[in-house]
């Protein structure tokens, strides 16, 4: 608190004596300077009275701590005694006055003094910015009695006594803060083997940053020692309060505005930087991961010019991308040209594609470290922040967390929120209010930022760089409301087996992608915004939502994936190991697996608004919006989720399938999609575990509405899944018809999709074709993609084309895997050869693993073509069952099932779908393996449970010479005739049916005792 009086004048017959007094203060006190004054009104002033008694005052104000509580007083003695406070004030008086220049008070004398005469009066402008008036100073021996602390000393600092620390301490033992430990603004530096906060840690303030710089290093060298279970090496919280307000850069982080090639030490941003000399920087690689990696360089100088330009003492190591790319009509290009001109169902499709290098400043002046000794070195022993329980609150921001993290111990993270919103179980409250922005952690051997069991924290526009483990973590599936915006993770990776926490954070077994992750996301209720992953070991961002919660609050009553979605949008991914994002593999059901021990397994994601799950119908949609991936080298986005809504996504210059997965009724629009732009050396893409040749999109097996998205540079390599759509993804039907959701979009220097077949062997080895499961055989084109408009795209295999009108796929059919033909197609799917069931011979219809053949024959019964598939050589994999055939109405066909499972030769009780035979025109000629010595019925069931018999006639002929929905059994060779009719569905029964339902109005033919 400081006053400070201005000087004399004389107001008609006021006398006011203004005198000049010099305020005495501590450091850091608010500064009242360049006091003036006027007499008469001014504009907007207090005005009722007259202008002679209305005084003007204008002062400066300085002060660090940030606003301040602004007094006038008033002596009519000349100064001795200041015992009256005005009220006839206003403007810069009062509460909450910010510090600056040219401060204005107007006082109204006639008001608070009415017809009097004052011929000697003073005044006294008083600031108070409430900041440690009761501080005792660290300093004075007084303050711990006599005596300050020495070297290894353990120092606690009583409930209610507040200590300014003004000098660099020794090297504490441990420090206890159960009262306040505050920071004087100058440089300072506190070391301690520990510090443990029930009171308050404070640096700056929110409303008045430090200045100078801080450093706090935490040294323990007993690596087993815990303070209250919390550890060493750290600041432990628990019921107190972590402020630690700096002064981070106005601009964080940035991007290059120009390619910089390997070798130099140039920068050159597209944003003016605060960056100073001695600031460490990174720069994120523009190459795949493994071709180029994040590098940490210091800066030298900062020149200004159209692009501001940082100089760095090193050079790069690798070149980087620093120019924006746009869409044209011909293809990618450095210039916009504006040719592509977008409808009105695509308007706000993107058409910029930024792969300029990103560079962000990890200095920050408030450090805390641990010393780059041996055991950081070679242990991974590092500092680490713990705020404990529902009590403690944190407030950090400009912070630089420097050697952060303990390798392999749990809970020993750079920043870590514990369990602040449940308490056994129950949930207590959010944290609303508390946050860590701004701020840096720069190299850290266990984790990043971990939110366990917390609700309603801020994590916002931090750098977070070098990290063994998930660097952005929610443990327990608990964790809601929690807002994750504006960050940046560089360089992410995998710790050893023996270090790891979790499986999921380390390489472990075929079948799943795991390995650590930008960010690893528990619980949908979140929010995630503006963030930023590369150089990453994992996935960019993995959304694992698992059935129940896990680890110290897996009791909690709640099934995190059927709670509602929060938000993610305008995020971005590149440069990771796996794909860019995965809604997918989440921690398995905690009282199942009693290992805990971080094993994941596929998990469809529902959003719904009950914290413990509904059904199909209460599935609310959710969106992923604005993302972008690039240079991903397992894919782009991979969904296991229900009805998500992917919009305004910038996909390019990945491998693999830009989209895939899982998901059902989900939506893919108006996006850019780009397989390779001009980033891109012209080299062999990465293999990681797969194929690495580019697909736009699998279509979810036929469940995603693709549409109005623009897809550019995706060519046919012959023989491989590859163009616009992985053909290999069409396997659930013989007839595959879910195309028709793939409208609208605009491709350009592009294949729609090579016709792939099924690739494996019986053996479960990769051969040319499989001999056991099936794709979709004939594939609807109705906007004429691969062919004629209205043609199915098929296998260029008699079996399918016998006498039909053949177009070449370009460039050819041996080249693009297929044909074009007129339809229509029929499916058959789901067989049955002993009635349905679970119990052997039973199957069920999504079991149907036998071995079958298929023989199409002309109309005089002569074979033309085959079609076998083998018994299924995995029963527990999900294609066991992909076994079906198409069929034209120009053939006959004849289905048999040799070698029968169970010892039994001929199908009894029999059953199949039948698919796309829409209208009673469509009628189809079928032989069908049947047991002779059995009596049966045939019918058709149609939606409903509606169905119908067929007629028995007398001989083939009867049945070769009816319209349809006719049989006749040949017991001799064991065989149903039967002429099979469409339009079944004009008195189904309409109920809960499905878009694929009205699509292909599925029937099941049945024949049975």
């Amino acid at each position: 608190m400081v006053d400070s009086p201005v000087n004399n004048s004389l107001l008609k017959a006021i006398h006011l004596l203004f005198l000049l007094l010099l305020p005495v203060a501590v450091a850091a006190s608010p500064i009242v300077s360049n006091v003036q004054f006027s007499q008469g009104p001014a504009e907007g002033s207090l005005g009722s009275s007259s202008s002679s008694s209305v005084v003007t005052i204008s002062y400066d104000l300085a002060s660090p701590n940030g606003p301040c509580e602004i007094t006038v007083m008033v002596s009519t003695d000349g100064g001795g005694t200041f015992d009256f406070e005005p009220t006839a004030l206003e403007g810069d008086v009062g509460a909450d006055i910010s510090p600056g220049a040219g401060r204005v008070i107007h006082w109204d004398v006639s008001q608070d003094f009415p017809s009097a005469v004052l011929p000697n009066v003073a005044i006294r402008i008083v600031a108070d910015d409430n900041y440690c008036n009761d501080c005792l100073l660290w300093s004075e021996p007084d303050t711990w009695g006599g005596v300050k602390p020495i070297a290894g000393e353990v120092v606690t600092i009583p409930t209610g006594t507040t200590i300014l620390l003004d000098e660099d301490t020794p090297a504490l033992g441990g420090l206890t803060i159960d009262g306040t430990l505050d920071f004087m603004r100058q440089d300072l530096e506190l070391t301690s083997e520990w510090i443990r906060v029930t009171g308050e840690l404070r640096v700056g303030t929110e409303a008045a940053p430090f200045t100078h710089q801080a450093t706090i290093t935490l040294n323990d060298t007993e690596t087993a020692f815990s303070v209250m279970g919390m550890g060493t090496r750290g600041i432990m919280v628990m019921g107190g309060t972590l402020s630690l307000h700096g002064t981070p850069p106005e601009v964080a982080w940035t991007k290059i505005g120009e390619h910089v090639s390997a070798g130099s030490s140039a920068l050159p941003l597209i944003d003016e930087v605060d960056w100073n000399p001695g600031d460490q920087v990174i720069i994120a690689p523009t190459d795949f991961y493994g071709e180029a990696g994040t590098e940490r360089l210091t800066v030298d100088t900062v020149t200004p010019g159209p692009l501001t330009t940082i100089n760095t003492v090193e050079t790069l190591n690798s070149s980087r991308w620093g120019l924006l790319q746009y869409a044209t009509t011909s293809g990618m290009s450095l210039a916009q040209d504006n040719s592509i001109v977008l409808s009105e169902e695509m308007e706000g499709t993107p058409l910029i594609l930024d792969e300029r290098a990103e560079v962000a400043n990890l200095t920050r002046n408030i450090v805390i470290q641990s010393p780059d000794d041996s055991l950081w070195q070679n242990d991974g022993f590092g500092v680490h922040i713990m705020v404990m329980g529902p009590m403690s609150r944190a407030y950090i921001e400009g912070v630089e967390i420097r050697r952060g993290g303990q390798l392999g111990i749990l809970g020993r993270y750079p920043f870590h929120c514990h369990l602040q919103s449940y308490t056994g179980g129950v949930e207590v409250g959010d944290v609303s209010g508390e946050y860590f922005r701004n701020s840096t952690i720069n190299e850290s051997q266990n984790r990043g930022v971990v939110i366990h069991g917390t609700n309603g924290a801020l994590v916002q526009g931090n750098i977070i760089y070098d990290v063994v483990g998930h660097a952005i973590f929610t443990e327990d599936a608990v964790e809601r409301r929690n807002t994750f915006d504006g960050n940046v993770v560089m360089r992410v990776r995998n710790p050893s087996p023996v270090d790891a926490l979790m499986l999921h954070e380390w390489s472990f077994g075929a079948g799943f992608e795991t390995g650590s992750s930008g960010f690893w996301l528990s619980n949908p209720d979140n929010v995630l915004t503006n963030n930023v992953t590369a150089d990453v070991q994992g996935f960019g961002f993995w959304l694992a939502f698992p059935e129940t919660p896990q680890g110290l609050n897996h009791d909690v009553d709640m099934q995190p994936n059927r709670i509602t979605f929060g938000t993610f949008a305008d995020n971005t991914s590149h440069s990771s190991l796996l794909s860019g994002l995965t809604v997918d593999n989440a921690e398995l059901n905690w009282d199942n697996f009693p290992d805990h021990g971080g094993n994941v397994a596929g998990v469809q994601y529902w959003s719904t608004d009950s914290s413990t799950g509904l059904g199909w119908s209460e599935i609310e949609p959710f969106h992923l919006d604005r993302f972008t991936v690039w240079k991903s080298n397992v894919g782009g986005i991979w969904d296991r989720a229900a009805r998500p809504r992917n919009t305004g996504i910038v996909s390019a210059d990945n491998t693999q399938r830009f989209f895939a997965g899982s998901g059902a009724d989900g939506v893919i629009q108006r996006s850019l999609v780009v397989g390779r732009s001009l980033n891109d050396d012209g080299g062999p893409l990465p293999v990681n575990g797969g194929n690495p040749v580019q697909t736009a999109f699998a279509t979810y097996h036929s469940t995603f509405d693709i549409v109005n998205n623009l897809v550019l540079n995706f060519p046919l390599v012959e023989g491989e899944r590859s163009g616009v759509f992985a053909t290999d993804d069409y396997y659930t039907r013989g007839v595959e018809k879910g195309t028709i959701r793939n409208q609208g979009n605009v491709v350009i220097n592009s294949h729609p999709g090579y016709k792939l077949r099924a690739f494996l062997s019986n053996t479960g080895t990769f051969q040319e074709f499989a001999s056991w499961y099936t794709l979709s055989s004939a594939l609807w084109d109705p906007d004429g993609m691969w062919g004629p408009a209205g043609n199915y795209f098929v296998y260029p295999t008699e079996f399918l084309t016998y006498g039909l009108p053949v177009t070449e796929v370009a460039p050819s059919a041996e080249q693009s895997g297929g044909v074009s033909v007129p339809g229509p197609f029929y499916g058959f799917n789901e067989f049955v050869l002993h009635g349905i069931g679970d119990s052997s011979p039973q199957n069920q219809p999504w079991d149907d693993l036998m071995e079958m053949d298929v023989r199409r024959l002309d109309q005089d019964l002569n074979e033309v073509a085959s079609w076998h598939i083998d018994p299924a050589g995995a029963s527990d994999w999900s294609l066991a069952h992909m076994r079906d055939f198409a069929a034209h109405p120009t053939g006959v066909y004849e289905i048999s099932f040799p070698n029968s499972p169970f010892g039994i030769e001929h199908p009894s009780n029999f059953s199949m779908n039948v698919e796309n035979m829409l209208e009673d025109t469509d009628v189809l000629l079928m032989s069908i393996h049947f047991d002779g010595a059995v009596d049966p019925f045939v019918r058709m069931s149609s939606p409903g449970n509606s169905f119908h018999y067929y007629t028995e006639v007398a001989s083939l002929q009867d049945v070769r010479d009816s319209e349809g929905e006719t049989w006749w059994q040949d017991t001799v060779n064991n065989r149903i005739w039967v002429k099979i009719q469409g339009g079944s569905w004009q008195s189904a029964v309409w109920q809960d049916l499905t878009q694929d339902d009205y699509l292909y109005e599925p029937t099941q033919l049945r024949i049975h005792p």
